[in-house]
């Protein structure tokens, strides 16, 4: 534990003086602030806002310092300091987020012996470390949308339970990946729970309407409900950027011959554009229909940890169903990746703390371990050289790991159900 606290430090500490998405955010609150557009122009190097008003509001305070910056001979040269601000209370508040994700997992996985519990923490850091990592460094909202679905579904409420489901209902309106949680409350039947949160969403889409102008707040929010508007062409097919993870970006990568630069090229066939449209609208397809038939199996098996497992399949597709998603993105692979470990621990680790490589020695556990490679959980790809990890961006690695992880992950869930039925 204090080991992995210490290297949660290191990424974060280096965000303050890097550039990553809250140089964006910053901006998009000047302009909230000025009563401009936040949507319509790029902020920061063609790079556009796609995030709430309510988002904005949120980083207001930090705009007091617009136009200060660090001394050139100081060890944050010439950086703003509204942007050192904001990166500081953002990682403190990850530090939180990550505190909460392992408190609830701690909470969900008990096991029998301190050896064992050894195992188990040791094993899920080495796996999930990276995606923290990723995320403390690049200044992410992918562990926050994680902690609020763990938190609004998985954790235990005892005082204030109507608040319970404000957390996710806030990462939904900021940023619209729990969406995809929907589809679970709905195969659950579960209509109070999702009438509860649309009542949240729109009370926190009001929320800026009470301090704003309620024209320019309109003509804002309807800006960006139609830059995040999932139907949109730019959204259902991913051309001609580099390094996305998701199965529209691997499609056009290995069926176009555009050429992105420090990327290699990896086209198998080229394709047109009304082929790759439906090979990507299938496999969205696909993927949706086996969450939804192995979600059915969970609910109908005598499983331990059902609600756990439930939400493990439908946050594990996130990033390959969602387009424009990167290797940060696979930080909701984590719920899956726990139950996976802790089911490994119990079964392959005896009461001394011994692990029994020969019995866990099988295709599937080495088609686990080469993913979580490919993924960069188990090869930490830092540790490379610049143009190896182009070469690993570029050919798409950490896509397909993902989608091996997955789908291993879904034909190893399968066999454990039916050894639950039996």
């Amino acid at each position: 534990m204090w080991v992995f606290s210490a290297l949660i430090f290191w990424p974060a500490m280096h965000a303050l003086g890097s550039g990553n998405d809250f140089d964006i955010f910053i901006r998009a609150a000047y302009a909230l602030k000025d009563g401009s557009d936040m949507y319509l122009q790029p902020h920061l190097n063609g790079l556009y806002y796609y995030y709430s008003p309510l988002f904005a509001w949120f980083l207001q305070p930090f705009t007091v310092f617009r136009g200060l910056s660090f001394a050139h001979e100081s060890m944050l040269p010439d950086i703003l300091y509204d942007l050192v601000f904001v990166k500081t209370v953002w990682g403190l508040l990850t530090f939180f987020f990550i505190y909460r994700i392992i408190t609830i997992v701690k909470s969900q996985f008990a096991l029998n012996s301190p050896a064992k519990e050894a195992w188990f923490w040791g094993l899920c850091m080495v796996f999930c470390y990276r995606w923290f990592f990723m995320n403390l460094w690049y200044g992410q909202l992918t562990v926050f949308v994680l902690w609020t679905i763990l938190e609004s579904l998985v954790a235990k409420w005892n005082r204030f339970r109507w608040l319970q489901l404000a957390p996710m209902s806030l990462a939904l309106n900021i940023k619209i990946l729990p969406l995809f949680l929907f589809g679970k409350l709905g195969l659950d039947l579960d209509v109070k729970k999702g009438l509860i949160i649309v009542a949240w969403v729109l009370f926190f889409i009001a929320v800026p309407f009470l301090v704003f102008p309620y024209d320019y707040i309109l003509g804002q929010t309807s800006n960006w409900l139609q830059a995040v508007n999932p139907l949109k062409s730019n959204h259902v097919i991913t051309v001609g950027e580099g390094g996305f993870v998701d199965l529209g970006a691997m499609v056009v990568k290995f069926f176009t011959r555009y050429e992105i630069p420090n990327e290699p090229m990896a086209c198998i066939t080229e394709l047109s554009h009304d082929i790759i449209f439906k090979i990507t609208m299938a496999l969205r397809l696909f993927v949706m229909v086996i969450v939804t038939l192995i979600y059915f199996k969970i609910k109908q098996s005598q499983l331990e940890h059902k609600l756990w497992v439930g939400i493990s399949v439908f946050t594990a597709v996130i990033p390959l169903v969602f387009p424009h998603q990167r290797d940060y993105s696979f930080a909701f692979l984590i719920p899956s990746v726990v139950f996976l470990v802790f089911n490994w621990v119990n079964q392959f680790v005896n009461e001394n703390g011994s692990f029994d490589y020969k019995s866990w020695f099988n295709l599937q556990s080495l088609i686990f371990v080469l993913s979580l490679g490919m993924l960069g959980a188990v090869i930490f790809f830092e540790l490379f050289s610049l143009e190896t990890r182009y070469w690993i961006i570029g050919s798409r690695m950490q896509g397909l790991g993902g989608l091996i992880f997955v789908s291993n992950y879904f034909i190893w869930l399968n066999k454990q159900l039916y050894i639950s039925k039996s």
